[in-house]
């Protein structure tokens, strides 16, 4: 399975971060920097990214680089294709063959949310994902993690259940839930004819 170093959707183009360069950490750090108190509420790795050299060995060498090479996950920046902005990142990774699954995650800039750049992200990375001979897709978010809940729900996943009480939270002091949403590729067939 192959999958496409850009993706093109009607306003965004999905960039692959692999190969790894300094200057694709350097660009990818600015845009984390630029939102790090909004998104270290959500994920917990941005308070371990301190500098791009953090971006560049622990997740464009150590995740990104390794796992495309081993087909086991792929990542990309979300940029826009007016102005080339890079406004977010989306992967693929706890890739299943046998099963033919996986999980998708997914963040956005403060400045870009609120304009469905992420629901159509989403769009544009899942019909890769079908046409590439996947069965189930899945994502997980914090119950109380509205903005994610409404992607999900505007794409069209189907809630599973919540895991209850799975993770700590350390930025609000708390066991999480985590809501567990999935999509199948006959779903996502019927919804496009």
């Amino acid at each position: 399975m192959k999958f496409p170093k850009r993706i093109r959707t009607e306003r965004l183009i999905l960039k692959a971060l692999y190969p790894p360069t300094f200057r694709l950490a350097q660009d990818h750090f600015a845009v984390i920097d630029k939102s790090r108190e909004t998104l270290r509420e959500w994920l917990d790795w941005v308070d371990k990214t301190h500098v791009p050299e953090d971006i560049y060995n622990d997740y464009l060498v150590n995740w990104c680089q390794k796992n495309w090479e081993s087909k086991t996950g792929y990542a990309y920046q979300i940029c826009q294709k007016k102005d080339g902005a890079i406004i977010g990142s989306i992967d693929f990774f706890r890739i299943d063959s046998r099963a033919k699954s996986g999980e998708i995650g997914y963040w956005l800039t403060d400045d870009a949310r609120g304009h469905g750049y992420m629901t159509e992200a989403l769009r544009g990375f899942e019909k890769v994902i079908f046409e590439r001979g996947f069965n189930r897709i899945m994502i997980g978010n914090d119950t109380q993690n509205i903005r994610s809940v409404r992607v999900t729900e505007r794409a069209g996943y189907h809630l599973d259940g919540v895991m209850r009480q799975d993770a700590w939270d350390a930025y609000h002091n708390r066991l999480r839930d985590t809501n567990v949403w999935s999509r199948l590729k006959s779903e996502w067939e019927h919804q496009k004819s």
